[in-house]
Parts: C-alpha cells; sequence; structure tokens
C-alpha cells in the first residue's frame, strides 16, 4: 500500500514542541504571582469595595444620587472583572499542569497534539465555570 501524499496545507506545518518541566515552572511561576502579589491585593480591595459607596448618605441631591448610582457601577464592575482575572489565572494554572502532567512521558508526548491541550483548557474553563456559579456581583453594597 502506498503512503498518501501530505496534503498541500500542511506544507509548512511545525511541530509543536512540548516541555512538561518548561510547563511546570509557568504554571508555578503564574500561580506564585496570583497567589503573592494579585489575590491579597484584590481581597484588600474587595474588603474595601464591600462597605459600599462612601459619601452622600443623607445627601438628597438628584445629581448626587445619579454619581452614586454610576460609582457603585463601576465598582461592582471591578469587582467581577478582578474575580474573573483571579478564575482565569486558576483555568490557566490547572491546564498548564494538567497538559505537563499528560506529557510528561516519552510517549505521550510523541501523541500529543494541539487538540488535547485545547480539550484540556476548554474542561478547566468548564470546570471552573462550574465552581463558581454564584459570582461576586452585589457584593457592593450601595445606600
Amino acid at each position: 500500500m502506498r503512503e498518501p501524499e501530505p496534503k498541500w496545507w500542511l506544507s509548512d506545518y511545525k511541530a509543536i514542541d512540548v516541555h512538561p518541566d518548561d510547563l511546570h515552572s509557568f504554571a508555578g511561576a503564574v500561580d506564585a504571582e496570583m497567589e503573592g502579589n494579585f489575590r491579597p491585593h484584590t481581597n484588600q480591595l474587595f474588603s474595601t469595595y464591600a462597605d459600599g459607596v462612601p459619601f452622600g448618605v443623607d445627601n438628597p441631591s438628584g445629581e448626587l444620587h445619579a454619581a452614586k448610582v454610576r460609582y457603585h457601577g463601576c465598582l461592582s464592575a471591578v469587582t467581577e472583572t478582578m474575580a474573573s482575572y483571579v478564575n482565569a489565572s486558576k483555568i490557566l494554572v490547572d491546564a498548564i499542569t494538567e497538559i505537563a502532567r499528560r506529557y510528561s512521558d516519552a510517549d505521550a508526548m510523541a501523541h500529543a497534539n494541539v487538540q488535547d491541550a485545547e480539550n484540556v483548557l476548554n474542561q478547566a474553563v468548564q470546570d471552573a465555570q462550574a465552581a463558581s456559579r454564584p459570582r461576586t456581583r452585589g457584593a457592593v453594597r450601595f445606600e
């Protein structure tokens, strides 16, 4: 039986060179940055924002009320964005760790492909979404 000829669209195909040790190092660096720097500051901001809109509680001004509503919306958006960043970082670390685990031996590395890595990443996203159903929305008080 004759070998099939390569497809023209694969003529410039570049192989993926997976180095599990480098992936573990990268995942560790991202995790250390998240846990050592970003998360502590995020928790501090969440605590500050949880006190709500800190001005004009007894002021009857309609303009001030509109400013408070807008400010509350900004606090809520920032809180949600920061929580999403933390979650996305965890997804990335978990996916990279899983990919490195799967391809840590020579046989698995020989069969590694982009679809495998994409499947791991998609599963990590689904797992993170399922685990974080209760959102931070509403964590910032408005009076």
